[in-house]
């Protein structure tokens, strides 16, 4: 009876086409703050850790899915005990991670960073211009959309409306435009910067609603 060992991991080109060392931080930032979210939402410590790991794995998974391919969660099994050990710390440092100052800074780079790890994957897989940027989207807000679903709370109705939309459309495009000219690291970068600067300057001078896609409206 033969036993396989886990494949060696390749961090920089990996199968699924997304460097590791994007998504995996990206994954366990997601699962932290979204299991430290929910910890403060009088949602018991099992319920906090579930609702984080979906947040960390939910939108790669179903970017896969739209991809029709198997996701990266099921296939890499590194993938569930990061987002694990994310969900398992923001559960220990629940008090600390949503009521900081800059928890506001740390919810926009994690939503550009969701939403770059999808925009890179579908741009890799040389899908349509429209479809990449739908796919990134989706990844951006698909695991809060899922905890939602499961919470009972209309997560779209509360998602930042237009001015959120204009937001992840805008560092889409910018993603796009650096992409096409070879340089993809540069994309990443330059697209998850358009994100955060324009959220947080919008958040900060009040031009919309406060909300990143998924955050809960505040409980009274």
């Amino acid at each position: 009876m033969s036993h396989s060992l886990p494949r060696k991991i390749d961090m920089v080109n990996p199968e699924d086409g997304v460097s590791l060392y994007l998504e995996l931080p990206t994954i366990f930032l997601a699962a932290l703050f979204g299991a430290a979210y929910f910890s403060t939402r009088g949602m018991s410590s099992l319920g906090s850790l579930g609702a984080g790991m979906a947040i960390g794995l939910g939108g790669g998974i179903l970017r896969d899915v739209v991809l029709n391919i198997e996701p990266a969660a099921f296939s890499n099994w590194y993938f569930v005990p990061v987002a694990l050990a994310g969900a398992l710390i923001g559960g220990v440092l629940r008090t600390r991670v949503p009521g900081s100052k800059s928890a506001g800074l740390l919810r926009s780079v994690i939503v550009a960073l969701l939403l770059i790890v999808g925009l890179e994957k579908a741009y890799q897989f040389g899908n349509p211009i429209i479809s990449v940027v739908l796919i990134g989207i989706l990844t951006a807000v698909g695991g809060t959309v899922l905890v939602g679903l499961l919470t009972g709370v209309d997560l779209l109705a509360n998602a930042g409306g237009a001015y959120l939309v204009f937001s992840l459309l805008l560092a889409s495009t910018v993603f796009l435009l650096v992409a096409s000219t070879g340089h993809t690291v540069a994309a990443e970068v330059a697209g998850g910067l358009v994100f955060v600067i324009v959220r947080m300057t919008g958040a900060n001078r009040g031009w919309t609603v406060h909300q990143l896609p998924g955050e809960l409206p505040a409980q009274s």
